[in-house]
């Protein structure tokens, strides 16, 4: 089944899902579920609700393919509609304080799964743990900036739609987010790169 989607463009492929086709579902489901749940994860560290979003999101595409936007970035879609997705729920339940700012101290955790056996040099090893913690230390905005710009390569506009800010907001919040990095950073390295190779 997934080779039938190889060579496809994003918007080929939502059009084929927006036409009916349950096996371009399947394919974007199997695709973006993780990434998803990993972005949803980040803004809620709540892994039901996260899930409950997920299924809520997919199931709501399901019934309305019919209505759906065209879209030539099927991600920039979902993450779009999952962030929308978590906040509606978590300010409907009451279950987790939630502003659209979120809180600094809990809001949008960055995590990195660390491999033993690909991180072999210590300095390597410090060098991540300090720019997580660093990370983690920004405000929830400039983490989720800096996340959906370097770890999802989304571009500066996809990044202003998802987070419901203008484009200069964004270039200011990862401008911001880098300045605090780097002042906080002991190594001399472009911070860029290192996020962008770390995340």
């Amino acid at each position: 089944m997934e080779q039938d989607f190889i060579g496809k463009t994003e918007g080929q492929v939502w059009q084929e899902f927006r036409d009916g086709s349950r096996a371009a579902y399947t394919h974007i489901y199997v695709t973006y579920a993780p990434v998803l749940y990993n972005y949803g994860y980040k803004i809620v560290p709540d892994r039901t609700l996260v899930e409950d979003c997920i299924q809520d999101l997919f199931e709501h595409l399901l019934r309305n393919r019919s209505n759906l936007s065209p879209t030539d970035s099927i991600k920039f879609y979902l993450f779009k509609a999952m962030r929308r997705q978590i906040i509606g729920k978590v300010n409907g339940s009451h279950r987790i304080p939630f502003a659209s700012n979120m809180d600094p101290e809990t809001g949008f955790q960055v995590e990195f799964s660390f491999e033993a056996g690909l991180v072999a040099e210590e300095l390597i090893r410090e060098r991540q743990e300090s720019l997580v913690k660093a990370l983690n230390e920004l405000p929830a905005r400039q983490k989720e900036a800096v996340y959906l710009r370097f770890y999802d390569n989304l571009t500066y506009e996809q990044v202003a739609a998802i987070m419901g800010i203008d484009t200069h907001s964004v270039y200011k919040t990862i401008y911001k987010a880098i300045n605090s990095l780097q002042k906080n950073l002991a190594y001399p390295y472009s911070i860029g790169l290192v996020v962008v190779g770390l995340l």
